[in-house]
């Protein structure tokens, strides 16, 4: 009986080490993969960004006009993408900001970390 009880010890306490291991890569696995999807969500906004220049030589003024199809000066386009994706857990909105006629930037950030496309 005593035996059987030591096994039986033996055995929960090895189940209790690996769901802590289990655990602690969860948590650490989590933000990596969460920063991964960001990262992927800015460069197809950017992606799309591009496209929508290519289209009608300009840059959009807001990711919203990259979800309708629109005309501009004749030209017919879009939509580029399907829905503005929302950013993971933990992440800010998707920020879109034109520097120039031609630059701009998608960023995010969370959990300690910015994204930034293209």
């Amino acid at each position: 009986m005593r035996k059987t009880l030591l096994i039986l010890l033996a055995v929960q306490s090895l189940g209790l080490a690996g769901c802590e291991r289990e655990q602690k890569g969860i948590s650490e696995d989590l933000p990596a993969a969460r920063a991964t999807r960001a990262r992927a969500d800015a460069q197809a906004i950017a992606s799309a960004v591009r496209q929508y220049q290519a289209t009608f030589g300009a840059l959009p003024d807001s990711i919203a006009e990259l979800t309708d199809a629109r005309t501009v000066s004749g030209t017919t386009g879009g939509p580029f993408l399907a829905r503005a994706p929302p950013p993971p857990n933990g992440f800010t909105p998707y920020q879109y900001a034109k520097q120039s006629d031609l630059n701009f930037t998608v960023t995010s950030s969370g959990g300690g970390v910015t994204v930034t496309a293209p």
